[in-house]
């Protein structure tokens, strides 16, 4: 690395994405109860953007459960690609859109840090 300051960022992107990767590993723990992981998934993704104190960030969770909404119920009701062992809303788990929504924060989050590597 040239500096400290490119350790620095690479530190901030890691950071962004430990969320996911508790994401990952409570949806391996409670993939049979779609509601706990629902409630986790809320509190946690609405805790850390009011950390962040970024309100627009609100949007764009909004726009990802949108999306994602969107991309789930085509890959299971419409083209079929996809399916889900325990689903409970439109053939998917209720929490998979709120996912969705916290990937895109954390897409716009990292991004910006990316950013500063040029």
């Amino acid at each position: 690395m040239k500096s400290g300051k490119e350790f620095k960022v690479f530190l901030k992107i890691l950071l962004e994405t430990l969320p996911i990767f508790v994401g990952i590993y409570l949806s391996y723990q409670f993939w049979q109860k779609n509601y706990l992981l629902f409630i986790l998934y809320l509190v946690i993704s609405v805790g850390l953007i009011l950390i962040h104190k970024d309100k627009g960030e609100f949007l764009i969770f909004t726009y990802g459960i949108f999306i994602g909404l969107i991309v789930e119920i085509l890959g299971t009701q419409k083209s079929g690609y996809q399916s889900f062992t325990n689903p409970d809303f439109a053939g998917i788990p209720i929490w998979l859109p709120l996912a969705w929504g916290y990937g895109f924060v954390a897409m716009k989050r990292i991004g910006f840090h990316l950013h500063y590597l040029k």
